[in-house]
């Protein structure tokens, strides 16, 4: 019985074989033969063999497999894909592309993105990044050469010498306009009219413009080209050139090239080559082109060369007759300096004759003002209309206020202009259009400065305050000397102000203090002013000079002594008064029905009250019955004394401006003289004391001496005011000696007058040594930064006096109030019984 031979095995023992055919190969235990898979042949159990033992997706192992993704296959035939995937005409298994779903290590590099749109994915694959050299998925990494990334975009690089022929027609490497290339565009030179590739075949040169591809000549411009004959630069008929040809001018009978060489008939040839008509100017006969013809060719007549001169009128009766001229003056605008108030100056603006503008516009609107080497943020103006003027003839006049909110080391120059035509009625023409005038320096004080001034002038005028409680209070206890002795300082004080200097602003609201020693605002309370109105009284008569101008005092003597009026009339009614409380007094309280009615009230009444009742009461008739002293020459003279100071600067005031117009000027020529006599009979009364040595008429001539000062000080306060060295020169003499007098009539006066006095005098003697630094000799050296130090000085020096009389008098009530807190402790420990 024979075995079965092995298949591929070529001799065989039993079930053994030995030698394998070939392409066949014996196991390992050399019992079998298997085909050899990979030689390509298909043997065996071989189902396929391409030569190799690696998968090419159908073969493996010389067995037919599936291919990657593959579900169902036949003989490596695919036949159904897994879930996802489709097959392709080659039978492979393929990503479905637009299911959402990127399947890795496949065909499929992007998908659908979540709200199923398309990110940059074409077809499953990312979409190519046009001319990048490398990228990673959608990022360019690097790009071709010629091409630069900007925002992952290869865009080309212009300027790298490298011309890319879709994009580029040219690259230099720079980007200078106008040298044939620039962004890598052709371009030729500036002007160029026709450019190919850089080079310019056609450019206009100057005086053609370049229209329908032609290089036209420009007519108008001043260039002469050859297509001129000439070019005046407009379009002027008659002028020699129209349309930049030759051109005869107007009434020429025959020119050569614009110059006229012939005129027509009747017609003379002028220097600016044209024809006029001839005139026979100085014959006398107004002919059609002549303004006026006077017969003569001499000038300052009104007509000169047949034209009439400025600010003359010429009438022609008849065409046959002379022409008659009239000079007219034209009017001036006439610019004063008015005054200075803290930091604001004021200057007038008015004109000599009375004018008229020609339009609806008024002239205030047309006023401009400018200060030179100032910036306009730092000043500021204002127009105050006195009276506009318009269309109807008047003198006009306007005041302008500027104020300068800087320190300035010069005088500032104000240029004032009138941007309208201002005739008179004659329609004479404003020769001067245009004026400056030289202002003063300024005196600019800042907030905080500002500040203290005003909280030093506040002080003071609490001061002021606390010491009117006190000396009212002493004077309605009868004792009126701490009054008189107030108001003094006061009233010295405040006439320093008049002192013909450029104070700094600082110190000029210090001396607004002042404003508070008067009873004018009690006058305003009562209308006593408009009792005035009642006679024929100029309100307004002001002083055009010095510091009266600049505080507006008025030059009116019945005005100006209003409140002393008022006083005298209180006085009056004060003496009346007297009279009749004295004849009630001896009549019914110094008569024994008041003994005999006051004891009889005991019976209802506590006889200790009545009892002090009617002693305080009879202490008081008797302090009214005191006041008669008051009521006599001697209180005169005390009321005298106390308005000295007023009644002596008004008066001198009024003497500068005496005149005699009407009878209200001879009443106040009659009152001045009263009110000198007065003072002179005071001062002769107490000069004839001066023979008896008592202590009494010691002090009298003090008083004589102190009054002399008085009226000298104001005297030169008020007639030097053109000299400001020399009106300080002889306040100062007055003040030294004062100084003296006070000290050598020292024994008169007790410690603390003596103390006050001599504190108030070297101080107004320093305040007036210093203000030497504020004349105009020392503007140069001294500016205002420097005024301004200077005036807190002064202005603390002047306080001094009067704070320390209010120290005083504190200490005096403080003693007076300790000894009768002593006094009423020692009756009641030792009580008087009745």
């Amino acid at each position: 019985m024979f075995n079965n031979l092995n298949e591929g095995c070529l001799e065989q023992i039993d079930d053994k074989c030995l030698i394998c055919q070939e392409g066949w190969i014996q196991d390992e235990f050399l019992e079998h033969c298997y085909p050899i898979c990979g030689d390509g042949i298909i043997q065996g159990q071989e189902q396929c063999d391409h030569g190799n033992l690696i998968s090419n997706h159908s073969c493996y192992l010389c067995q037919y497999s599936c291919i990657q993704f593959c579900l169902i296959c036949q003989f490596g035939i695919c036949l159904q894909c897994q879930h996802g995937f489709v097959i392709n005409a080659n039978f492979n298994c393929e990503p479905l592309c637009g299911d959402g779903i990127l399947i890795p290590y496949s065909t499929e590099q992007c998908e659908l993105t979540v709200n199923g749109v398309w990110d940059d994915c074409q077809e499953c694959r990312f979409i190519s990044i046009e001319n990048c050299k490398t990228n990673y998925f959608t990022i360019c990494l690097e790009c071709e050469v010629g091409f630069q990334i900007q925002e992952n975009i290869c865009q080309p690089f212009c300027g790298d010498q490298l011309i890319l022929d879709q994009y580029e027609d040219c690259d230099d490497g720079n980007l200078q306009s106008y040298d044939g290339c620039f962004n890598c565009k052709f371009q030729c030179i500036e002007d160029c009219n026709i450019c190919e590739q850089g080079q310019c075949i056609l450019r206009c040169e100057d005086g053609y413009e370049f229209v329908n591809n032609n290089c036209l000549s420009v007519c108008g411009d001043l260039i002469l080209d050859q297509y001129e004959d000439c070019d005046d630069g407009n379009l002027q008929p008659y002028d020699g050139c129209f349309n930049c040809k030759y051109s005869c001018p107007e009434n020429c009978f025959d020119c050569y090239q614009g110059t006229c060489l012939e005129c027509n008939y009747q017609y003379q040839l002028l220097i600016s080559n044209q024809s006029q008509q001839q005139q026979n100017c100085g014959d006398g006969l107004l002919q059609e082109q002549e303004d006026c013809d006077d017969g003569n060719y001499q000038a300052a007549d009104g007509c000169k060369d047949c034209l009439i001169e400025q600010n003359w009128i010429c009438i022609t009766m008849t065409r046959d007759s002379l022409s008659l001229c009239t000079f007219f003056k034209a009017p001036n605008l006439v610019i004063n300096y008015l005054n200075m108030t803290q930091n604001k100056q004021y200057i007038s603006i008015q004109f000599n004759q009375k004018v008229k503008i020609y339009t609806a516009q008024p002239l205030s609107e047309t006023i401009n003002f400018q200060i030179l080497n100032i910036e306009k943020k730092n000043w500021n103006s204002s127009l105050y209309i006195i009276q506009d003027i318009g269309l109807d003839v008047n003198f006009g006049e306007f005041i302008v206020q500027i104020e300068i909110s800087q320190l300035l080391e010069f005088r500032p120059v104000l240029k004032i202009k009138v941007n309208q035509t201002v005739a008179n009625i004659d329609d004479a023409v404003l020769d001067n259009f245009e004026k400056s005038i030289t202002l003063q320096y300024t005196k600019f004080l800042d907030e905080k400065q500002k500040d203290y001034s005003q909280n030093l002038k506040n002080l003071n005028k609490y001061i002021i305050y606390s010491l009117s409680g006190i000396t009212g209070l002493s004077l309605l206890l009868g004792s009126g000397d701490l009054f008189i002795e107030i108001m003094a300082i006061l009233q010295f004080q405040q006439y320093l102000r008049y002192i013909n200097l450029n104070y700094p602003e600082n110190l000029e609201i210090y001396f607004t203090v002042n404003d508070m020693i008067t009873i004018q605002p009690l006058l305003d309370f009562i209308y006593f002013p408009q009792l005035l109105l009642f006679i024929d009284i100029q309100q307004n008569q002001e002083y055009s000079d010095g510091k009266f101008n600049m505080y507006k005092q008025n030059s009116n003597l019945i005005i100006n002594l209003s409140s002393q009026i008022f006083q005298f009339l209180v006085f009056l009614f004060f003496i009346l008064l007297f009279q009749f409380i004295k004849k009630v007094l001896y009549n019914w309280i110094f008569c024994s029905r008041y003994f005999y009615y006051m004891p009889s009230l005991s019976l209802y009444i506590n006889p200790k009250v009545i009892f002090k009742f009617s002693q305080s009461f009879y202490k008081i008739c008797m302090e009214l019955l005191k006041l008669k002293r008051f009521m006599s020459f001697q209180g005169l003279q005390k009321a005298l004394f106390l308005n000295g100071w007023d009644m002596i600067f008004k008066t001198l005031l009024y003497t500068r401006n005496i005149q005699t117009k009407n009878y209200i000027d001879i009443v106040q020529i009659i009152i001045a003289s009263i009110i000198l006599i007065l003072y002179f009979t005071i001062f002769i009364d107490f000069f004839k004391s001066k023979q008896k040595l008592s202590k009494k008429n010691s002090y009298q001539i003090f008083e004589t001496l102190n009054f002399g000062r008085q009226f000298f000080f104001l005297l030169f306060l008020i007639y030097v005011q053109s000299s400001q060295i020399l009106q300080l020169g002889l306040l100062l003499m007055t003040s030294i000696l004062q100084i003296r007098f006070i000290y050598n009539y020292r024994c008169l006066f007790n410690k603390k007058y003596y103390i006050v006095q001599m504190v108030v005098e070297i101080s107004v003697l320093t305040f007036i040594i210093s203000s030497f630094l504020y004349i105009q000799e020392c503007y140069e050296f001294f500016n205002e930064q420097k005024k301004i130090l200077l005036g807190w000085i002064q202005a603390i020096i002047l306080s001094s006096g009067i704070i320390i009389e209010l120290i005083w008098v504190c200490k005096d009530l403080l003693q007076k109030l300790i000894q009768n807190c002593r006094r009423k402790s020692y009756n009641v420990k030792n009580p008087l019984f009745l």
